[in-house]
């Protein structure tokens, strides 16, 4: 596994931060107004789509590793877009046997549905059912005209017998119950595992982009003469968020190789870095509040809008207590 970044994976995160940066504010946006498509997800679902799709499902044989580069960029800016969603659902499919090429050429958006209100885990681990099971917490459901659904049996692209919208905590990311219509079961492979990976990729995102608000408050807020930065209590928070933001990304980035080279421990290595991504986005997102003081808890400042992100993606796809909990046992098991 190569420790640093191509030069084309760089030129990669810079284009997705300069099709992002004009969404800065989208995700407060939201708070006043009901979500719509973002102005960008048009040209990242038709350009971008292909991000870590192998060749063998058609794609141009772009690595994992390029798509978690892509999503983080999106997460840091908190971009309310389909596109990380559409993405999971696309890696979710990848090894089904699925044609990918709607989604591909950027003529269809779909979400992935995995999540059940009886489970905290993935639908392939949970008790067969004997009609499809209502999935929960599904993102961008009303922009999607497909869902990867992910069942006790295997996985399938199908559409939806009803929809129903949920409040969400994070009104930029819209959820809702969706009921499936009947489908076939295909195999999973490491679908869930690639889908999983994308949201702890935002996560890592989330992090970074909560990390660098707290900072940019302390570099300027004074007390007693100083900046607020110079005093410990603020720069130990700030450091423990950013290696702990350090820590889930790099585990994210090895568990996306693990999984593409199809390496024995890629499972474990998903579960333990969707737990850490997920932890490290909350705590990043509660030091930033802690940072801002007073204000931090107010409407008016970003900090809550990170804590909302986080906790709703910590809560997708696996929750951050089941990925912690699969990881042990999986690492028990390997011992054994």
């Amino acid at each position: 596994m190569r420790a640093t970044f191509t030069q084309d994976q760089l030129d990669l995160e810079k284009t997705i931060r300069s099709l992002a940066e004009g969404e800065r504010s989208a995700a407060r946006a939201c708070l006043d107004r009901p979500w719509g498509r973002s102005a960008v997800d048009d040209v990242l679902v038709r350009d971008f789509g292909v991000l870590g799709v192998p060749e063998r499902a058609g794609g141009v044989g772009s690595s994992l590793v390029d798509l978690m580069i892509a999503v983080e960029a999106l997460g840091e800016l908190l971009v309310p877009s389909v596109f990380t969603a559409h993405a999971a659902a696309v890696q979710l499919l990848v090894d089904s046997g699925v044609d990918l090429t709607p989604a591909l050429e950027g003529v269809a958006t779909w979400a992935p549905g995995v999540d059940e209100t009886r489970t905290s885990g993935w639908g392939a681990l949970s008790a067969p059912v004997a009609a499809p099971a209502t999935k929960s917490l599904v993102p961008y459901a009303a922009a999607a005209s497909a869902y990867a659904v992910l069942g006790s049996d295997g996985v399938d692209l199908v559409g939806a017998r009803a929809v129903r919208d949920r409040e969400s905590f994070d009104p930029s990311r819209p959820l809702a119950d969706v009921d499936p219509e009947p489908g076939v079961a295909r195999p999973t492979g490491r679908g869930a595992q690639r889908a999983a990976l994308v949201v702890a990729a935002e996560l890592c995102g989330v992090a970074q982009g909560a990390v660098e608000v707290a900072a940019g408050h302390a570099r300027t807020r004074s007390q007693f003469g100083r900046v607020i930065g110079s005093f410990q209590g603020v720069a130990f928070q700030l450091a423990d968020a950013a290696v702990a933001r350090k820590a889930a990304w790099d585990l994210t980035i090895h568990a996306a190789w693990a999984v593409e080279h199809d390496r024995p421990e890629a499972e474990a290595q998903v579960h333990a870095a969707c737990w850490s991504a997920g932890k490290a986005a909350v705590f990043a997102a509660e030091r930033c509040i802690q940072v801002h003081g007073g204000m931090g808890i107010t409407r008016e400042a970003a900090p809550h809008l990170y804590l909302r992100r986080a906790m709703v993606l910590d809560a997708s796809l696996g929750s951050g207590s089941w990925h912690r909990r699969r990881s042990g046992e999986l690492r028990v098991a390997a011992r054994a």
